[in-house]
């Protein structure tokens, strides 16, 4: 029964999305597109907790001839995934809507939104729960196909322009993160020799310190640069503050919330293999080059921002930046922290990119001078902007304050027991080397505070111009904005049992336990 179960819910997951883009290609009326919409968006999420439920019950479980492969880490992007996935849908309904009604987007176009939508999801869900890496890449491929196309969905001169800068340079990270992907393959037929099972994880796994270690660690190198590409580590970002300035602000959610996440899981998986079969200072001082890389080159370019779509896009450099330095550091507390920081950040940013979408449809502009008095104009969106920016702020009651405080104390403590860190190299373990580094964090994270709270806040308050229209409609698209704020204060002060066990498990399994 147990199987038969786990087989319906994991095909469900692809035959969700699937089915909601090929019905919303044929539909044209809005409020069937929704509906299909969202109860696709229903189905995955059912399915992922259903799965999740089994794999806290079971442990890791492959599924379909062993193609997917389940474990705490890949459903807790899942969770991420269909959390955040539905807050968009249910976003989407008056966003498009009133795009529709003021003739930005024609009636005619709407279902290819949705069909493009539903691909983007379908190749997420692909790329976190392929048993094979090679299925992985091509799943991750496939959302830079899909997402161009959203990026670019407006037609103006400027949004081409950010998707064909997006395609370029996510295709050459793509390309490089292939080329790894060809070393693991090539390392693994040395010592499976079945070449249908030679990117499998659930094989790779028990022979990983069999495998060739130079091989490995030329291959990670190639990997962490190609996917980092899609995450937008510095100095790989240049595509994302376009990106996420030019695309509709659900497709925004998405890109900031969910992709990011995805393309740190497969950077991840490929992490647990190679720190089998090399010692875990190699991967994690690169995660922790890049981490530092991102946070610091962020924190200066939040300082000077002067588009608050460019600021928002900046500050999900600055906090992929945070969750990289909490992998590369390692050990429990570390790496623990970075998975709750990924968790947080995709609730934040998506309310974060609500509030921007809103406030962009009344004041038709993203120039953060032209932009004040937005509690007048409109008290919710402004009181989720304003949370946004304190949550993004790492300020409490928002959880972000509490991932980052774990990440900051396990850079502090490094060296010191079992729960230091693992990844540290010599050169840093040493009292200087790790103030040295907490020094950087902490000044990095106050350029980042002053710079974020200081634009969102002269947006907030003040007088709007007179031709901005006054007051606000509750609508449903405030629900998932409510509805991810409550969530993100509730961790911050207690995690729900199931999820402090996922994340816990997850810790483990990235910590080889």
């Amino acid at each position: 029964m147990t199987d038969w179960l786990v087989t319906v819910a994991a095909a469900m997951l692809v035959v969700a999305p699937l089915l909601a883009g090929g019905l919303s290609l044929a539909v044209r009326r809005p409020s069937l597109l929704h509906v299909i919409n969202l109860t696709s968006m229903g189905l995955l999420v059912l399915a992922e907790l259903l799965i999740t439920r089994m794999v806290l019950d079971d442990g890791p479980l492959t599924v379909l001839g062993a193609s997917m492969y389940f474990d705490a880490l890949s459903v807790f992007v899942l969770f991420i995934i269909g959390t955040v996935g539905l807050a968009c849908s249910l976003y989407m309904r008056s966003y498009l809507d009133e795009q529709v009604a003021r003739g930005v987007i024609a009636p005619n176009r709407l279902n290819l939104f949705f069909f493009l939508f539903h691909m983007f999801l379908l190749a997420m869900v692909l790329a976190t729960t392929a048993n094979s890496i090679g299925v992985q890449w091509v799943a991750v491929e496939a959302t830079t196909l899909a997402t161009t196309f959203l990026i670019a969905f407006w037609r103006r001169r400027e949004s081409l322009e950010a998707g064909w800068k997006y395609l370029i340079l996510c295709s050459v990270g793509i390309s490089l993160a292939l080329f790894g992907v060809v070393l693991v393959y090539y390392s693994s037929l040395h010592v499976l020799s079945d070449v249908g099972k030679a990117l499998n994880v659930t094989e790779l796994l028990p022979v990983a310190d069999r495998l060739n270690q130079h091989v490995l660690k030329l291959a990670f190198i190639f990997i962490l640069v190609g996917y980092g590409t899609k995450v937008g580590f510095v100095p790989m970002h240049s595509w994302l503050p376009d990106a996420y300035t030019e695309a509709p602000a659900p497709v925004v959610a998405m890109l900031a919330g969910v992709l990011e996440v995805v393309a740190v899981y497969a950077i991840l998986r490929i992490k647990m293999i190679v720190d089998h079969a090399v010692p875990a200072s190699f991967s994690g001082n690169l995660l922790l080059l890049l981490g530092f890389a991102s946070f610091v080159t962020a924190a200066l370019f939040i300082l000077v921002q002067r588009n608050y779509k460019r600021l928002f896009a900046y500050s999900s450099i600055e906090h992929m930046g945070i969750a990289m330095i909490g992998f590369g550091i390692g050990g429990t507390v570390g790496t623990f922290g970075g998975l709750f920081h990924l968790l947080n950040h995709a609730f934040a940013k998506s309310v974060a990119f609500f509030a921007a979408g809103n406030v962009h449809r009344r004041f038709r502009t993203v120039d953060i001078s032209q932009v004040q008095g937005v509690m007048v104009a409109q008290p919710w969106t402004a009181m989720a902007l304003l949370f946004a920016g304190l949550a993004l702020s790492a300020l409490p009651p928002g959880a972000l304050f509490a991932s980052e405080t774990s990440i900051v104390t396990a850079l502090a403590a490094s060296g010191f027991g079992e729960d230091g860190a693992a990844a540290f190299s010599a050169s840093f373990s040493g009292e200087n080397g790790r103030m040295g580094l907490v020094t950087v964090f902490l000044l990095s994270a106050v350029l980042a505070f002053g710079g974020l709270i200081y634009r969102v806040t002269t947006m907030v308050w003040g007088t709007p111009a007179q031709e901005i229209v006054r007051g606000e409609v509750w609508t449903a698209g405030h629900v998932p904005m409510v509805l991810l704020i409550a969530a993100l204060v509730g961790f911050g002060f207690v995690l729900p049992p199931p999820l402090r066990e996922l994340l816990g498990r997850a810790t483990n399994l990235l910590l080889l336990r």
